[in-house]
């Protein structure tokens, strides 16, 4: 809905995809916005980056209500959800079929990689 209002204001906009860095224990009075874990941060997320003349693309993450940090990782952008899927594929065979996603986010200890 957001990248489509933008657009029908002249402005372009695109769609990004990628993942959340989440804190493994949030502190017991944590605001979901800025201290404990973000809305997301299980699975593959996705915010909204608008382009500004005079300052560039500018992301917006309207699922967690703030502009986007380095706890989110970008993996792709573009058009819609479509232009990014993280996984796409066909399922062929009878039967049901279950499909689990959990994702985790470790960052690289810089000092190891020296």
């Amino acid at each position: 809905m957001m990248i489509g209002g933008l657009r029908s204001l002249g402005l372009p906009a695109r769609y990004v995809s990628g993942y959340l860095k989440s804190r493994r224990t949030p502190k017991p009075d944590a605001q979901p916005t800025n201290e404990g874990d973000l809305v997301g941060s299980e699975a593959s997320h996705a915010w909204v980056a608008a382009w500004c003349p005079t300052l560039g693309w500018i992301q917006v993450d309207p699922t967690n209500d703030l502009v986007p940090s380095d706890r989110h990782i970008l993996l792709a952008w573009g058009r819609d959800y479509d232009d990014v899927s993280p996984v796409k594929g066909v399922t062929l065979g009878g039967g049901s079929h279950t499909v689990e996603v959990a994702v985790e986010v470790t960052p690289i200890d810089e000092s190891a990689r020296r």
